[in-house]
């Protein structure tokens, strides 16, 4: 692979769904006490696509597994009636290594994190409708070992805002869609999700989905026009 390829590595990152209620008597019930989830592991399947410093740049998440030097990820949400709070962390460590023409050995060191806080509102037991509302951190360091001028490190911050929708369809099956939007460091961040969540127990779930995250990042030393996309797939705890 060229050392642009490398560049262009692969997110893993936590994201979130909170269990939903299954009958309208326990959902009342549920709403006045605290509910907890932790999903300590979250995978993210994600192909990246665009450019960075207007260098185009294109990456399948099958590309990167191979080259996976370190991952932590959890992500946590607790709410008691109308009020609740995010905290999403992700960690993600490649350290690919090739050559590039004539034969020049390439490694490269690529760190990761997007971590994110927000407060959410719930308009009640039984209103599928959410907002939220907090801080989106993401941080990106590439080192390579060709001499000055081959490391980047980045940081963008941005404020968020936003909606979910939680619906149950049963009392085992549920669905979550989020959409939010950002801006700060970025120019505009777009986040968009849709999950499908399945009770095993009323401790465990599994869920799995899709979701999409552009960035759009202008600065006078750093161009990033990038969208993020790809599969969900996590397990919860509940209680």
């Amino acid at each position: 692979m060229t050392m642009k390829t490398w560049i262009t590595s692969s997110f893993i990152a936590v994201f979130l769904f909170i269990g939903t209620v299954t009958t309208t008597a326990r959902a009342a019930d549920d709403f006045n006490t605290w509910q907890n989830t932790l999903a300590p592991l979250y995978l993210w399947g994600v192909s990246i696509d665009g450019s960075m410093n207007d260098q185009a740049l294109s990456l399948d998440f099958n590309e990167a597994l191979s080259d996976l030097n370190g991952i932590f990820t959890f992500h946590y949400e607790g709410a008691k009636r109308n009020w609740g709070v995010i905290v999403d962390y992700s960690f993600l460590n490649l350290k690919p290594e090739g050559t590039l023409p004539p034969g020049v050995p390439v490694n490269v060191d690529f760190n990761n994190t997007i971590a994110e806080v927000a407060a959410l509102y719930r308009f009640g037991p039984n209103n599928p409708w959410q907002l939220l509302a907090g801080i989106r951190r993401y941080d990106l360091d590439i080192d390579v070992n060709l001499g000055p001028g081959t490391n980047i490190s980045e940081t963008v911050t941005d404020f968020m805002f936003g909606g979910r929708f939680v619906k149950d369809f049963s009392n085992k099956w549920s669905m979550l869609a989020r959409v939010d939007l950002a801006t700060g460091d970025s120019d505009l961040t777009t986040n968009g999700l849709i999950a499908f969540d399945y009770r095993f127990t009323k401790l465990l779930s599994g869920f799995f989905g899709y979701r999409y995250l552009k960035y759009d990042v202008d600065e006078p030393d750093f161009k990033y026009d990038m969208t993020h996309s790809g599969p969900l797939l996590a397990l919860a705890f509940h209680w």
